[in-house]
């Protein structure tokens, strides 16, 4: 089982460690960054920010807004989709490097998927390193080797060493890769949330991110954002309660999807309750709906979750 911890990662957020940070800084406007801080100098402001975030949400959401106008972050697709460019331009090499193997390991096909594998993937994504690092008890070669950002991190140096003829377009795919991940890592540090790419490979899909968000009262929120090349946007909202209660809405403006939802709600419900979990609704809206958590749903204000995970 994945347990979240409400420990929050203040070095996560440092923008020498982190290109998601370094990159929405680096685009904001003077106006942007004079309403973050008072002071003038990038250093003053960033020491400024980690003062301000443990201690008020205010920095946090200026640095999340930030983040989510960014162009440059707005475009960066889906991290499938990446480790896929940088699988095809380390294969055009008679003998491939041994990143090759580490990569296509990560990379399941989506009817490949069980829920031993989810939860692997997810611990591995790269969004939770630091934290797993930080463990006493963790052991530190076994998470390197497992770990896709620390495996982007070797990968990185042995790239930059090699005489691959593909050699700018790795070290450019890596990259852009890191920045991903990255970006994951600061969103589930400035939303109280726990912020995943779906770390598997799925020709129908373009797009797709978890959000997960737990309360004081072990509630757990589940946002899942998709792109799908057929149907277009899905939006998945989740709420579990009382340990096996379940609340799901859909949102879709897709009719032809939402006919065959309805087709396979009956037995969405019944693999459910097989499961031990007790669907007390499953509702099917139009994207354009407004979208609410739960009437079950506590106070946004008591959600307190950081991203550590362990095994």
């Amino acid at each position: 089982m994945i347990n979240l911890s409400t420990n929050k990662q203040l070095n996560l957020i440092l923008p020498s460690s982190n290109k998601a940070l370094a990159e929405a800084i680096k685009s904001a406007s003077p106006q942007e960054l004079q309403s973050l801080s008072q002071d003038k100098d990038l250093k003053s402001i960033m020491n400024s920010l980690l003062k301000q975030s443990s201690q008020s949400a205010n920095s946090d959401n200026e640095l999340l807004n930030l983040l989510k106008n960014n162009p440059t972050l707005k475009s960066l697709g889906s991290v499938s989709g990446t480790i896929k460019d940088l699988l095809n331009a380390i294969k055009s090499e008679k003998n491939p490097l041994p990143t090759e193997k580490l990569l296509n390991n990560f990379l399941v096909d989506i009817k490949d998927l069980s829920e031993p594998i989810l939860k692997e993937k997810i611990k591995n994504s790269g969004v939770f390193l630091e934290s797993k690092l930080k463990n006493p008890t963790a052991n530190v070669k076994e998470i390197m080797v497992n770990d896709l950002k620390a495996i982007l991190a070797q990968a990185n140096n042995e790239i930059a060493k090699s005489d691959h003829p593909n050699k700018n377009e790795l070290l450019k795919q890596m990259d852009k890769l890191s920045l991903q991940i990255d970006y994951h890592q600061l969103v589930s540090h400035l939303s109280n949330s726990t912020s995943l790419y779906v770390p598997f490979e799925w020709d129908k899909m373009k797009e797709g991110q978890i959000n997960i968000r737990k309360d004081k009262e072990d509630k757990f929120y589940v946002d899942i954002d998709l792109k799908l090349e057929e149907y277009g946007e899905l939006n998945v909202k989740l709420s579990l309660y009382e340990e096996n209660q379940l609340n799901i809405q859909i949102y879709s403006d897709n009719s032809e999807f939402k006919e065959l939802v309805k087709e396979n709600i009956p037995s969405l419900r019944s693999s459910l309750i097989e499961n031990n979990v007790t669907p007390r609704e499953i509702r099917l809206l139009d994207s354009k709906t407004p979208k609410v958590a739960s009437p079950y749903m506590s106070d946004a204000k008591r959600i307190n979750i950081g991203f550590e995970v362990k095994a």
